[in-house]
Formats: C-alpha cells, structure tokens, sequence
C-alpha cells in the first residue's frame, strides 16, 4: 500500500474529474478510465452529478477539507483489480444524498451475473471524533486497516481517524439512502487488511448516516472504529463476515438494523468467524478509554439457521464445507456494547459475552441486553466464558427487569412474514401476532434518548415499509 501511496503523491491537486486521461478502454468492462473516474488525491471539492456513470480505479482519497458530493439516482462503479476505494481523510466530507426512488448506488463494474465480494475495496470515513488508540506518533488516532503505520500523505495527515483534540461532533457528511456492492477487498496480503463495505474511524455524530445498505461484503458490512457517529436504517445483505463490527471507543447509537445471511457463504479463514454482532474494546482487551460502548435498538439478526428451518447447512465452525458461522452476537474483549429491543436467531450461538472484563460490564450494568429475543439455535441460546469471576448468563438475561425472550420453540414462533425460499425474497417483518409486536420499551437510561420510541422489538413493524424502493435483493441480477 505504500507504494500506491507514494504514486497517488506524484499527482497534482485535481480540480474535477480529470484524475486519469487515458482513454483506452477499462479492460475489466464498464467504460473508458477518463475524466468520469475517480482516482487519485483531491484537494478540491469534486461533484458526480446526475446522467452520468462514474467510475473509480484505485483509492480516490479526498484531503484538505475536500468535499464529494454525490446526486440523487448517480451510479458509481469501482473498476475491478485496481483496489478501488473512496477515502475521506479527516476534515474532508462525503455528501451523498439519495432518496427513496433515487438511491446513490456505489457497486463493481462487472457484468450482470459477473460481480462478486470484494470486486473492490468500499467507503472509509475518517473523522476526528474520539478513538482510544495511539499512534506510533503519539496521537491518539486510529489507522484504517490495510494501511500501514507509515502510510502518510502529510505529516498531520495520517489515513485514519480520531486526534489529540478530539470533537465528538464532527460531520463527515451525509450517507442517505445509499447502497454499497461488492466491496471489502484486502489492500495486502497482511491478516486484517480488507476494507468493509462502510468503514468508519472516528466518525462524529455530526454526520448523518441512514437508509444504507451494504450488501455481498468481502469482509464486514459495517465497521466503527471509535468515534460517535449515530445511525439508522441499516441493512446487511450476504455479507462475508460480520454485520455490525466495533471497536476502538465506539459509543454511537444504532437503530433499525437488519441483517440476513447466506448458509453458504463465511469467513473461511481458519481462524476467522462470522457473526451477527462483533464487539471489542480493542484487540488487547485494554482498558483504554474510552471503552467502546455503543447502543443498538430495534435490530433483526437474521442467521442462517432461522432461513428455511436451517435446512441443508454445509458447516459449523469450520467442517464440514469450511463454514465458519459462529454467534449472532459476540461480546468479547472488554467491550461493554449494549443491545435492546432486538431479535438474534439463527446462529449456532445466539449471544455470547466473552471475559472476565466484559462480564463484570454486565453485572455492573455498563453492558446491558433488554426487551431482546434470543432465537432458535443448534448449539445454545445464551453462552459465556470466564475465567476468575463467577457468572451465569441463563440468570442474567433472564431476570424478569429485563424482559428477554429465550425460550420460543421454533422459528415459526416469532411469525415472521417470510423465511423460506431464495434470499432475495425473504421478508423479516413480524405479521400481526407476533410476540415482537408490543414488546419493546426505552425506559431504561441507556434508550431513553436519542432513539425514535417504537413498540416493537427488531427493525420493523408490521408491514413496515423503511426497507423498500431503495433497496435492491438482487444486484447481481441488476443492469446498471
């Protein structure tokens, strides 16, 4: 990555989109590689504007307070083999707008039927809202994974978020009714190296981040690395590895998400796992402060065992057919992430609260879980593990001041409208009579702001409609 980095410095400041004037055809498809493909280093504000296709080879990185701006309906195809990505380096903003009929598409330049994961790399914000890492500067900043700790354009312009003069409302923009495709490529062949189809590193809650989907990631859907940013309307389609991943400080609000799994597709690594939700502190289990502690409401977890009863699942954790699904919701490393009126089903393990540091979160009450089901699962509901502390998980969920849910017998139970036949046309959303129906409650400290008061446990109503017109089930099928 250093030497891409080094390249993209051997070009000048960029007015518009004339980052690349070769006018041979792009080889891999989809349009020539000229003055409507993003690449290379902004300084200057840049505007993909409607009726056109755009493109993007290799990182687009946007500095200097820079601002793309993106319109409504405008389709941004990443050319694939170039590491294609969009950086917006702290300081700089991304405004894509989208609305329900016209939603901003950002997806591989491959051929219908052709596209896969990690065609290319995805969206990274920096902000310099909180993180709880240091750089080797002595910052207090956070590197995007799959750069190196050398990676610099400047000496106070490091590819990463956070800052020794934190503001925790910093505005990197707007991501609104936006769907993001195929990303989440490794930059190296280091571990830890791909990007996510939405990275966020010390985002602050000035941006607005709502209605997005990310869908058939190479990695994680959506991945906060410190930071404040809230978020709504968040959809995770086919992904790779994890849906919803934070770490490094994260103490943002998260509400209305979903997530749906493919039974045939996880990280394959031998020692990778694929779950709902993944949370750290950090890679440590430090103590640095400040923890990560968001809070999510209203999600729909949606494992690869509630679809069609769990039918025909090649793998648990690795054999047999090298899947690695692991728990619909995993709290480890001293990460004291909490979850409220919210359904897990469908992973081998429901949650599973993971050390000594983070169970004592849950006894203390810094990490709660209320008013959530915990659905249908092979190997167990609930499950924990530690070491020098003595905990039961079955007693503490179970307290009746928290109103879970973990004995419904079978996925039929949680009457959900459809959870048979092909993916794209599965549908989460309760039918009436459905115990998710009435069941949730903010009167907890942890939910009574910030989150819209709904009466409904996971991320719909009945017959809801937040997830339609926007959204595409089938973007491989789809002629862009």
């Amino acid at each position: 990555m250093k030497k891409i980095l080094a390249a993209l410095l051997t070009v000048s400041a960029f007015v518009g989109l004339n980052a690349c004037k070769d006018d041979n055809p792009n080889p891999n498809g989809g349009g020539n590689k000229g003055i409507d493909t993003l690449s290379g280093v902004y300084e200057k504000d840049v505007k993909l504007a409607a009726g056109k296709t755009y493109y993007i080879s290799g990182p687009a990185i946007f500095r200097k307070n820079s601002t793309l701006t993106v319109d409504p309906g405008v389709v941004v195809k990443a050319i694939k083999g170039t590491k294609a990505c969009i950086i917006i380096t702290r300081g700089s903003k991304i405004q894509a707008q989208g609305t329900v009929d016209k939603p901003i598409v950002f997806t591989s330049n491959q051929a219908v039927g052709a596209r896969a994961r990690a065609d290319w790399g995805g969206i990274v914000l920096c902000g310099i809202a909180t993180v709880n890492s240091t750089h080797t500067d002595g910052t207090k900043r956070r590197i995007v994974e799959g750069f190196q700790t050398g990676d610099v354009l400047t000496e106070d312009d490091i590819l990463g978020g956070g800052g020794n003069n934190p503001n925790d409302e910093d505005n990197s923009g707007v991501l609104k009714y936006v769907r993001i495709e195929f990303a989440g490529i490794a930059l190296s062949t280091q571990a830890n190296s791909e990007l996510n189809a939405l990275t966020m590193v010390g985002v602050g809650r000035g941006t607005q981040i709502d209605y997005v989907q990310a869908s058939f990631g190479g990695d994680d859907s959506f991945e906060w690395f410190g930071g404040t940013v809230n978020a709504k309307h968040l959809i995770s389609f086919r992904g790779l590895d994890d849906d919803f991943d934070t770490d490094n400080g994260f103490k943002g609000k998260v509400q209305f998400g979903v997530a749906i799994r493919d039974k045939d597709v996880s990280d394959s690594d031998a020692n990778g796992s694929s779950n709902g939700f993944e949370s750290d502190n950090d890679a440590a289990g430090s103590d640095n402060t400040p923890l990560t502690a968001p809070i999510f409401s209203n999600m729909t977890i949606v494992g690869p065992y509630a679809i069609n009863d769990g039918a025909n699942i090649p793998g648990v954790n690795g054999t047999p057919g090298k899947n690695v699904f692991a728990r619909g919701a995993h709290i480890r490393l001293n990460s004291q992430q909490s979850v409220f009126n919210s359904l897990v089903i469908g992973f081998p393990v429901g949650l599973y609260l993971d050390g000594d540091k983070t169970i004592t979160g849950a006894v203390n009450g810094t990490l709660d879980i209320r008013n959530t089901f915990v659905g249908v699962a092979p190997t167990a509901r609930v499950s924990s593990k530690v070491a020098n502390i003595t905990f039961d998980i079955n007693t503490w969920i179970g307290l009746a001041a928290r109103s879970n849910n973990t004995v419904l017998a079978g996925i039929a139970d949680y009457k959900l409208a459809k959870l048979t036949g092909s993916l794209n046309q599965i549908d989460a959303r309760p039918v009436a009579g459905s115990p998710l129906l009435g069941a949730a409650a903010f009167t907890d400290t942890k939910v009574a702001t910030g989150f819209d008061k709904v009466t409904y446990v996971g991320a719909f109503a009945e017959n809801d409609t937040w997830a339609t017109g926007w959204v595409n089930w089938d973007p491989n099928a789809t002629n862009y």
